[in-house]
């Protein structure tokens, strides 16, 4: 939606809302959209400058953007939301993790706890006295809890006294049995727990005895013997850097727990025996979930989700793998690049679900053409790779390709239709003398690929020296036409003549570009032509030419060389028609030269109308338009040029040259010729024939009727300052001679 500050201060007032503080220019907004198209947000641009509207261009541009803007925020969501759920995961393992610390961290407690009570048992089932015996508890109570000071008090009901059985203490040696008063011990005998006093906390109503030395921190636990209360065990300390905690009353708990009886320490140790072994069993069982956990997690990052191949990743790893192991002296390898044809027209017909189940199909056909020790990887899109371990010569690769090609003229069924999707394989050899890193042969291998498709695609090309010389000079030969765009004086427009074969006088011209090079001299254009194709160079390449023919053709006009009956005759491809500003760009041309339209003759090959026939049939028309005249050339060499004379609207009809080189040998050039020019005033067309190269052929051309002849015979393209004029003027006066 594009809006003027007009217009929406106007839907703001129909629709009773208040307007902006300050209204924009223009306000353009386009829907954002994901991969499955559906609307998740919107993009604006508004701007407060005074600036014209957005050009068709511009607004396709901000399409195009938005389009790229929806996708790449879905991307980014969906990452956001795996990253979440791995997060989820992290945190849910780590967690796991620290759990199973704590468990071995307490199993370990449990055991050193195991031990000491072992060794209790053992002292409570000997001989010794009940201060022999208190004695060596305190002294294993010491390696548990720092209990320097401890003592033990049983308190007996029958005689209401609490005696001390046990008392190591810093300050008193001993303690004299006394009745219950509002003591520490008191507190734990009457409430039947654990009291823990430290100094940042106070009992109301418990102070020290007389005469005795307040401790800093003091922790005192009850002794049960088959839940009766005998007593309490208690530990002081009047170290202020010795504090007790909950943790040392649990160990006090456990301890004491166990000096009742012995019955009762039997009975808790067989319970701490079952618990390590329970323990023990889920420490086994989460460590299990946790390696299956982390192989599952290796196992995705390494491998393509649909087709469950290796993915790129992994591919590069292995490919790495096997060049190392090569340069150490082991067995030669080869890399094959195998892209599927016209995967996106499928994906793009038939739905992204019937593009998965070919790429899945895909995949089973490659790896049954292989050898089971072979390494097949789906390096994304519609592209695999594979490495083909002990591959020593050529041959053999060939063997391979030539059946990975075959595979696929088997049809495909998709949706319930057969689908034939061929595939482009590109294959290399593993080369000391020629590589340097494994990466190289990765590209290679694609760059073999490509040449495939440039060849008509459905094969295989094996990488071979010359390719790489050819790719290296290709590379360098887009950089240096990229450079002679920007400058003067290297792409020069030829101009050809063409004449009326009635009466000789100049009919128009051809324009025919030609690169002359600094350091490679002139340039043919069947070298430098595909590169511009291939680069996207070519519509710029066009527009170049189209600007300096117009220029040309002006200055023509106002030296009285020609008048608005020559045409002026320029190539245009495919790759134009994809410009919304293509038209408008051509009649802003016309009218910065003020040329009649009716002079400019567009030439269009068939292949051009099979690349774009949507955008060629609207483009077409609109240089119509414009005045502009359009020509069919390379007539009759297509497939379908019958269709495209009913389909499209042209006004010149050019007759391929390889027509008019046997003309005047075989009759079934004649009888070729003579049914286009036939077609031609039917359809009330005009006609040039290429290639007149002998007078014969002029003879032939001008008795059956043909319009307007260029060629050799007449003159040869040449820039326009070597144009012959004089001959020229001659052919006009002397129709049927040529000087």
């Amino acid at each position: 939606m594009v809006l003027t500050g007009e217009r929406i201060e106007e839907l703001c007032r129909q629709e009773a809302l208040a307007p902006p503080a300050q209204l924009p220019a223009f306000w353009m907004g386009a829907p954002l959209a994901n991969a499955a198209d559906e609307l998740i947000g919107a993009v604006v641009l508004q701007v407060y400058d005074d600036q014209p509207m957005p050009t068709s261009a511009e607004q396709q541009w901000f399409m195009f953007a938005a389009r790229h803007v929806g996708f790449a925020l879905d991307r980014v969501l969906y990452h956001g939301r795996l990253e979440r759920q791995v997060a989820l995961r992290t945190s849910e393992l780590e967690g796991a993790n620290a759990r199973l610390r704590a468990e071995v961290a307490g199993r370990k407690r449990a055991e050193k706890f195991q031990e000491v009570l072992f060794r209790i048992a053992e002292l409570s089932n000997t001989s010794l006295s009940l201060e022999a015996f208190l004695s060596g508890l305190h002294r294993l109570l010491l390696e548990m809890v720092a209990a320097r000071n401890c003592v033990v008090a049983l308190y007996d009901m029958g005689s209401d006294l609490i005696s001390f059985p046990y008392c190591a203490d810093e300050y008193a040696s001993s303690l004299r049995a006394r009745k219950p008063g509002k003591g520490l011990i008191e507190q734990v005998l009457h409430s039947g727990r654990p009291l823990l006093l430290d100094p940042y906390g106070s009992l109301p109503g418990v102070a020290a005895e007389e005469g005795e030395m307040p401790p800093k921190s003091w922790l005192g636990v009850p002794l049960y013997c088959d839940h009766e209360l005998l007593g309490v065990l208690a530990v002081q300390s009047y170290d202020g850097e010795v504090v007790y905690g909950y943790r040392d009353q649990e160990v006090l708990e456990f301890v004491a727990n166990h000096i009742g009886a012995a019955l009762a320490r039997v009975r808790a140790l067989e319970s701490l025996q079952q618990a390590y072994a329970d323990l023990e069993q889920r420490v086994r069982e989460r460590t299990s979930e946790l390696d299956a956990v982390n192989a599952q997690l290796e196992f995705d990052s390494l491998h393509d989700p649909l087709t469950k191949l290796p993915n790129r990743n992994y591919f590069s790893k292995a490919l790495r793998r096997a060049w190392d192991a090569y340069l150490d002296g082991g067995d030669r390898f080869a890399v094959v690049f195998i892209d599927l044809d016209r995967f996106k027209l499928v994906n793009d017909t038939l739905g992204h679900l019937a593009g998965d189940h070919l790429l899945f199909e895909a995949g089973a056909r490659i790896r049954a053409c292989l050898r089971h020790y072979d390494f097949l990887a789906r390096l994304g899109g519609d592209e695999f790779a594979v490495l083909m371990f002990g591959m020593d010569a050529v041959d053999e690769c060939e063997i391979i390709a030539r059946r990975i090609v075959s595979e696929f003229e088997r049809p495909v069924i998709l949706a319930g239709r057969e689908v034939f999707s061929t595939a482009s394989v590109g294959v290399v050899l593993a080369d000391r003398a020629h590589y340097r890193q494994a990466d190289d042969l990765l590209r290679d291998a694609d760059h073999a690929m490509y040449c495939t498709k440039q060849q008509g695609r459905q094969g295989y090309t094996l990488f071979s020296h010359q390719l790489r010389i050819d790719q290296a000079d290709q590379l360098a030969l887009e950089t240096e036409l990229r450079r002679a765009l920007e400058e003067e004086g290297q792409l020069l427009p030829y101009y050809q003549p063409f004449i009326s074969a009635a009466t000789g006088e100049l009919a128009g011209f051809e324009t025919l570009v030609r690169w002359q090079h600094p350091q490679r001299g002139l340039v043919s254009p069947g070298v430098f032509l595909p590169v511009a194709e291939e680069s996207g160079l070519i519509t710029r390449l066009d527009r170049y030419m189209i600007n300096a023919a117009c220029a040309q053709l002006r200055a023509w006009r106002a030296e009285g060389r020609v008048d608005e009956d020559c045409a002026l005759h320029i190539n245009l491809s495919s790759a134009n028609f994809r410009d919304p500003d293509l038209v408008g760009w051509i009649g802003e041309r016309i009218a910065h030269y003020q040329l009649p339209p009716a002079m400019l003759h567009l030439e269009i090959t068939e292949s051009a109308l099979i690349d774009q026939p949507e955008a060629a049939a609207t483009a077409m028309q609109a240089l119509h338009g414009l005045g502009v005249r359009l020509a069919l050339d390379d007539f009759g060499t297509g497939y379908s040029a019958l269709s495209y004379l009913h389909r499209y609207r042209f006004d010149v009809l050019k007759i391929d040259q390889s027509f008019v080189f046997d003309l005047d040998r075989k009759q079934e050039s004649v009888a070729i010729v003579r049914a286009i020019l036939a077609l031609a005033r039917a359809l009330d067309l005009d006609v040039v024939a290429e290639g007149v190269e002998t007078a014969s052929q002029q003879a032939m051309l001008k008795e059956m009727g043909c319009g307007m002849l260029q060629g050799f015979y007449f003159a040869k393209p040449a820039p326009a300052w070597a144009l012959d004029w004089d001959k020229l003027a001659r052919l006009g006066r002397e129709p049927d001679r040529v000087a």
